[in-house]
């Protein structure tokens, strides 16, 4: 897994509720107190609305005291007719300097404590003090539930009337100092408030309530959506959609935790082997419910520390305690026989790949890739358990090395030619070559087939090489004509995996012909392996390849067990005795019959004989009392480079003008 997507995945598994916290905090702050930064503004208003009113109430009184103060009577009389018009007004007192009260207007009279302290006030035209005497909320409870009709008609009143409507809520002394000389003026002034502030200001309130609740169950809804996606996600992030069990995200994230406990832990790899074959004989489905049903009956078989997840595919991984090795395998064993139990009908095959935990700090993922290693290198024909060896990360990090270079060797013609000569059993004389090749790697340097031939083959860049070496043998057959060199027959290895090609044998016309060399001294070569896929098609791109002047051989005659058949069946011009037929023998007699009745047979089918891999003087004087046509092998030479061979082949330049040899198309 990339950096990039195992921190999309963390993340995913560990969103942070801190972000929706702060953020649910810092929107109900700005509701709140913009909430109150509106009653607020709504009260001062009102405060200031009526503080004005008081003062413009007021004023006419000093006027009427500044007027009239020497008519005392005419004062009185005047005072009593503005308050009984302006109701906010309930009492006025002139009151000396020394608390006499000179004129009184209305029933109440203020504490002697108010004026003691209130009355030197300094130069000023007038200073008013306010502190509240009888400050009970004399609001009909009604009120309230009028301001939620405000814009209907109350009380069968218009709607303007209902609002002027006032409360009294509270009365205050308010003192000036007049003009007059040694005079102050008290008034006891009633605030009201009407029906309209009051529903404005009860309305806010309201509004600032119900914004701050519906807010915060909004979030909180918010947050407990939040918390059960987060739940919902980390279900499906760990949970593997054909068992319903865990998957590995949860195993290598669980198995890591648990390893740190004081036990000995192993990773197991197990895998069900011929699930594409279960699947196309019962179907997709019930390939699926397999798997559920293998998952679940080894979960019940785990102790409590131990884990199991599906993999991929029909592989599965487990998290498992152990003293020793044969221990592991008993348990694994119960495993699979608790399920062919459930299954009495059906064979199931399972293998099983570990690796030993040997540190707390051991890179789980290491150890997962290390079990599947493991488990890559199994038996597909019996049940069978490996353990993880460095061996095994050697030979993979081989093989990716192998892959990874494979298409540039061809590009800067980094794979080599070399050709091994093969001599006439009688006269001993060079007649022909098997071309072999040879990586010559800028790095690791000259590289053996075998490194590399087996793994061409699995993952089909072989016939990128056939063609490579019949593209560089005629290229070499075509610079030994230009320079009017003896030509000998040059055999070439064509794979298995060429014949599935149904213009097989138009690819190599095209690439031979493209140097204009005789057909007749290129030899393709086939194993014996290639007779057990599509007879017919092979029987058929033989017969062209025949037709088109190639001889066709088969490498290592003996090797398999349908050799006698290929004969029967194949139209072969030369058959290649394998070299185990000389290596070895302990029975050199009994070995010896069959070598010489194989080469009688052929010889009757019209088949020349090639004997590979002989070593011995002993070995070619037999061969050639047996009619043997050719001989390879180290006893004359080992595979040469193309400068090699052409020194020990003491190739001549032909005198005169060159022969011309026509194709045989």
């Amino acid at each position: 897994m990339s950096k990039a997507k195992d921190k999309k995945l963390r993340k995913l598994k560990h969103r942070s509720l801190i972000h929706r916290i702060i953020s649910i905090i810092i929107v109900e702050t700005i509701i709140l107190f913009s909430f109150i930064a509106l009653l607020a503004f709504s009260v001062i208003n009102t405060i200031n609305t009526y503080v004005l009113r008081s003062d413009e109430e007021i004023r006419p009184v000093l006027k009427l005291a500044q007027e009239n103060w020497d008519n005392k009577t005419i004062l009185e009389q005047q005072l009593n007719e503005y308050r009984s018009y302006t109701p906010n007004i309930a009492d006025i007192i002139f009151i000396e300097n020394n608390e006499n009260v000179v004129i009184k207007i209305g029933d109440t009279t203020p504490d002697k404590k108010i004026l003691s302290t209130r009355l030197n006030y300094g130069n000023q035209i007038y200073h008013r003090r306010i502190s509240d005497i009888d400050a009970d909320f004399r609001v009909d409870y009604k009120t309230f539930f009028r301001t939620i009709n405000i814009f209907k008609l109350v009380n069968n009143k218009p709607v303007l009337e209902w609002s002027n409507t006032r409360h009294f809520i509270s009365n205050q002394w308010i003192i000036y100092k007049t003009d007059i000389e040694g005079i102050n003026l008290a008034v006891n002034y009633n605030y009201m408030v009407s029906n309209f502030h009051i529903c404005f200001m009860f309305s806010i309130l309201f509004i600032l309530i119900i914004g701050v609740v519906f807010s915060n169950f909004f979030e909180i809804f918010n947050i407990a959506s939040l918390i059960s996606n987060q739940r919902t996600i980390n279900r499906i992030v760990f949970t593997d959609p054909v068992t319903g069990g865990y998957n590995k995200t949860y195993f290598a994230e669980k198995a890591l935790k648990r390893m740190k406990k004081k036990y000995k832990y192993a990773i197991v790899q197990t895998r069900l082997e011929k699930y594409r074959n279960y699947c196309t004989a019962y179907g997709l489905k019930q390939g699926e419910n397999l798997l559920e049903e293998i998952y679940e009956s080894t979960q019940k078989q785990l102790e409590k520390e131990e884990l199991i997840a599906h993999f991929e595919k029909s592989d599965f991984i487990l998290l498992l305690r152990f003293d020793d090795k044969d221990s592991l395998l008993t348990r694994l064993k119960s495993f699979a026989e608790t399920i062919n139990k459930n299954k009495k009908h059906q064979h199931l095959l399972f293998n099983a790949g570990a690796c030993q935990v040997e540190s707390k700090k051991d890179d789980i993922n290491y150890l997962i890739n290390a079990s599947g290693l493991a488990l890559s290198k199994t038996s597909l024909v019996k049940p069978s358990l490996l353990w993880f060896s460095n061996d095994m990360t050697d030979e993979q990090v081989w093989e990716r090395r192998i892959e990874d270079d494979m298409e540039s060797a061809i590009e800067y013609h980094q794979f080599k030619v070399y050709l091994q000569p093969k001599y006439s059993a009688k006269k001993q004389k060079l007649s022909a070559a098997e071309a072999l090749v040879r990586w010559d790697h800028p790095e690791i340097g000259l590289v053996p087939p075998g490194k590399f031939i087996p793994l061409f083959e699995k993952n089909g860049f072989i016939t990128h090489l056939d063609d490579y070496m019949l593209n560089e043998v005629a290229r070499l057959q075509a610079k030994w004509l230009e320079q009017g060199k003896k030509l000998f027959p040059i055999s070439v290895n064509v794979s298995r995996a060429h014949f599935s090609r149904e213009d097989l044998c138009k690819h190599i016309c095209d690439i031979i012909n493209a140097y204009d060399v005789p057909h007749e001294f290129i030899e393709l070569e086939l194993t014996e392996s290639a007779f057990f896929d599509d007879k017919a098609s092979l029987l058929h791109t033989i017969k062209q390849l025949k037709d088109c002047g190639f001889k066709v051989s088969m490498d290592d005659f003996g090797a398999g067990y349908s050799s006698l058949n290929s004969l029967k069946e194949l139209p072969l011009d030369i058959i290649k005795l394998d070299a185990e037929f000389f290596r070895g023998i302990e029975d050199i007699n009994r070995a010896n019959m069959i070598v010489s009745q194989t080469i009688s047979l052929a010889k009757k089918l019209g088949m020349e004989i090639v004997a590979e891999g002989i070593e011995t003087r002993e070995q070619v004087d037999f061969l050639a009392k047996q009619n043997c046509d050719l001989i390879q092998g180290y006893y004359f030479a080992k595979p040469l480079t193309v400068e090699e061979f052409e020194s020990k082949a003491w190739v001549k330049k032909t005198a005169g003008k060159r022969k011309t040899i026509s194709n045989k198309k």
